[in-house]
């Protein structure tokens, strides 16, 4: 009888992930292994000749069985790599997308490109010191834009709010585990609600629910695993992005921004509800498959 070594069942199981349609059928074997295993990928390769134990055996049967059930990867293993980093996910959060990582890195570039052409007359306070950078994200999930923007630009601080408490405690063991606990401040409640109303921002970044509440029921089964109130953007899907809109004056600095990630067909909807709400200043950019995907816009040309 020949022996499950790790390699053998990693191509018998990429072989069936294939037949039942999975896209990425060997990475996945190979994540869903290595999760069983405790190991990462790179022991995995290194172990391509150890024999699975029956248990080994038996645990790695019952994830693939939840895989093809329709139960997200990320979810089963708690986590989801998201730019430099692996964050830990389940089923209270939306995962993390590729596409997102567009809308971290043109703000962290706006930022960058503000910092350096500010005056540092501008940039001190009448005390003497320098004035706090503030931004804050909407919609935070499991916190993967707020701590990456935390990371990539330590002199911000960002508050970060989402209406799901159980997001929230996701969120904030993300950030105490990446070390940036101490500069984002977490609120629980729906938008602007649990805000302070003297607070002012220089930005306001968010990836709202943006799926038309009718197209929830077609999308895939592993995307409706994951919360309904992450995706559901009302009958349009631009619900929060009107909500935003409307009341982020009262919110950000008179340079300020608001940076959205949206739906590929949905950037020119909200382009006219900011130009609607006095931003004269809009750039639209696009993700890797070329499809419009962040806007950025401002009452200044900043961007």
């Amino acid at each position: 009888m020949r022996s499950l070594t790790v390699d053998f069942v990693l191509r018998s199981t990429a072989a069936f992930l294939g037949q039942k349609g999975l896209p990425s059928a060997r990475l996945e074997a190979e994540l869903l292994l290595a999760f069983v295993l405790g190991l990462d990928r790179l022991q995995l390769y290194l172990q391509f000749d150890r024999p699975l134990t029956p248990q080994e055996t038996t645990d790695y049967k019952s994830v693939i069985k939840r895989r093809l059930s329709g139960e997200p990867l990320a979810f089963i293993t708690g986590k989801k790599s998201f730019l430099k980093w692996d964050f830990s996910v389940n089923s209270s959060v939306l995962i993390p997308r590729p596409e997102t990582e567009l809308l971290v890195e043109r703000t962290c570039a706006l930022v960058r490109t503000r910092q350096q052409t500010e005056a540092p007359a501008e940039a001190t306070s009448a005390t003497g010191e320098r004035d706090e950078k503030r931004l804050l994200e909407l919609g935070t999930g499991s916190g993967v834009i707020a701590i990456s923007l935390a990371l990539y630009l330590p002199e911000v601080r960002i508050d970060a709010v989402d209406i799901s408490p159980q997001a929230v405690t996701v969120a904030m063991e993300n950030a105490r585990r990446l070390g940036v606990a101490e500069r984002i401040t977490f609120y629980t409640g729906d938008l602007f609600a649990p805000l302070p109303t003297t607070e002012r921002y220089m930005g306001i970044v968010s990836n709202p629910p943006y799926i038309p509440t009718a197209e929830l029921a077609t999308l895939s089964k592993e995307v409706r695993a994951e919360p309904v109130i992450a995706l559901d953007g009302g009958a349009d899907g631009l619900d929060f992005y009107r909500r935003i809109i409307v009341s982020a004056g009262e919110y950000l600095g008179a340079d300020g921004f608001l940076a959205f990630e949206h739906g590929y067909d949905q950037a020119a909807f909200i382009s006219d509800l900011a130009k609607q709400a006095g931003y004269d200043k809009i750039n639209s950019y696009k993700d890797a498959a070329g499809y419009d995907r962040v806007l950025i816009c401002s009452r200044s040309a900043i961007t």
